[in-house]
């Protein structure tokens, strides 16, 4: 019997990486038998996307080689999900005595992922570099900007599309409430916001959790900046990091729900389901997009709040042991020329530009953002390399916090979410009385210190040591918020 179930631990995932080209297969799937060469591409991308990208580089490569090329997309959901199935592909695939997961190209999520897998040694070099070095040097991709890195140093990863974060609002509901527009992340904690919110799950979306890091980082970044000369600056620091996590715990508490995908915040904004969001500017914009009157104007709206996000990128890169590593190599620079560029940013119908659907994306290149390039961009005037000046990203200040950080959220927020919606309520009905506040407040268990060393530590371990850790601190924030009311429903 035991022997039984060790087979059946090592067969389960080897069956699941089989199965994972077929089950997470993009169902856009005419053209894939008569294809002569298909490429498989893990992507958390939407389908507008996928289409876009897959069809453009299908011509492109008939036109070049004379081949009919198929784009598999595997779609498994963000970007957390499909570093679990790479994952667990390369896992099973070392068990096997294989080099790679069976997967050629990851393409789309953040920066943090692709550094993680990349040090992890599941990606090759990639060919852009020595093929195409006049995109890099002076006046081309830079290696950082403003804190974030635009590619791997040892050119495993690069990013091909810029990305920032803010808030998406529904101006409809914003009249409804008598709410002015929100123009910066503090906005959100307003209480006139309550059940108002659209958030995602930070476990399951690294971008929502780059958000909230944003907001982190900013907080931070005021406090140091209005410190005095004399205070330390690991106290100011920290005071930063608990003055952030109240505003997460205000947002948090006005959030109507927390859902698995942050694609689906704009859309229930736009729908009227939530009053505004925290989103990725190109959900944001897309949105806004498909609302557009004849007059030019939405109900759905995006900003950025002002130097309360970073510029960062979306990266690419080739899996190790692709089995198709030329063509992926080839789908990389192709994503990376003007013409793949100009698909990120053009109108429909423009030569380079997309076919179905205005992407609204900015590209990576700095030189297109000139000339007749930046006067096709629908989002050109955004000049996101300008944008990059206004914000510098302290990797050092909340870098290392980026996993706690999703779980902190998770259980501060999430698995305590009704427990805090109701001290919320009574917290405003009551006026919200000082030692009612103080104890709704009260972070001291996911301190910074805290986070950087216990909970850093513990999540490193085991699955059991994680999920201990996680009971523990949500039971600290469901006891707080239950004292919380009760002593607001006093008056106290």
């Amino acid at each position: 019997m035991k022997t039984w179930k060790k087979i059946a631990l090592i067969l389960a995932p080897l069956a699941g990486v089989v199965a994972a080209p077929l089950v997470l297969r993009d169902n856009e799937s005419e053209g894939a038998d008569e294809a002569e060469l298909r490429l498989d591409v893990i992507t958390p991308h939407t389908e507008t996307l996928r289409r876009e990208f897959g069809e453009a580089f299908a011509e492109y490569w008939e036109k070049k080689t004379g081949q009919s090329v198929y784009v598999n997309y595997l779609v498994p959901g963000g970007t957390s999900e499909c570093v679990r199935v790479i994952s667990n592909g390369f896992e099973a695939a070392e068990e096997r005595g294989e080099p790679g997961c069976g997967i050629d190209v990851f393409f789309g999520g953040g920066a943090f992922d692709f550094a993680r897998q990349a040090k992890l040694g599941r990606f090759q070099k990639l060919r852009i570099f020595e093929n195409h070095p006049e995109l890099f040097g002076a006046g081309g991709i830079p290696a950082t900007l403003g804190g974030e890195t635009f590619y791997d140093p040892e050119h495993e990863w690069i990013g091909c599309v810029l990305s920032s974060f803010g808030i998406c609002y529904n101006t409809d509901l914003l009249e409804d409430r008598g709410l002015s527009p929100p123009v910066s992340w503090d906005d959100l904690g307003d209480p006139g916001y309550v059940r108002g919110i659209a958030l995602a799950d930070t476990t399951k979306s690294s971008s929502v959790t780059k958000s909230f890091e944003m907001l982190v980082q900013q907080k931070i970044q005021q406090e140091l900046a209005g410190a005095d000369a004399e205070e330390d600056r690991a106290v100011v620091i920290a005071r930063g990091w608990e003055t952030s996590l109240n505003l997460i715990q205000r947002i948090g508490a006005n959030a109507r729900y927390f859902t698995d995908s942050s694609a689906k915040i704009p859309r229930d904004v736009a729908q009227g389901n939530a009053v505004a969001g925290m989103c990725i500017d190109f959900y944001g914009r897309t949105t806004s997009e498909t609302l557009k009157k004849a007059d030019g104007s939405s109900r759905l709206q995006y900003i950025m709040p002002p130097g309360g996000s970073s510029i960062s990128v979306d990266p690419v890169a080739v899996l190790a042991g692709a089995p198709h590593a030329d063509l992926a190599q080839a789908f990389v620079e192709f994503i990376l020329s003007e013409e793949g560029q100009m698909l990120w940013t053009a109108a429909p119908g423009s030569t380079p530009g997309p076919r179905y659907r205005a992407l609204r994306r900015l590209p990576i290149r700095p030189d297109l953002y000139q000339g007749e390039t930046l006067a096709a961009m629908i989002d050109g005037a955004a000049m996101p390399f300008e944008q990059a000046k206004k914000f510098s990203y302290d990797r050092k200040l909340t870098g290392h916090l980026f996993s706690p950080l999703k779980v902190i959220i998770r259980v501060m927020c999430i698995d305590s979410h009704d427990e805090m919606k109701e001290a919320w309520d009574a917290l405003i009905e009551a006026g919200f009385p000082e030692e009612a506040q103080a104890r709704f407040f009260d972070v001291s268990a996911v301190s910074y210190d805290k986070a950087g060393r216990q909970i850093k530590s513990t999540l490193k371990k085991s699955k059991v040591d994680s999920v201990k850790l996680m009971n523990e601190l949500g039971s600290f924030f469901r006891a707080n918020y239950r004292e919380a009311r009760r002593l607001a429903e006093e008056g106290r």
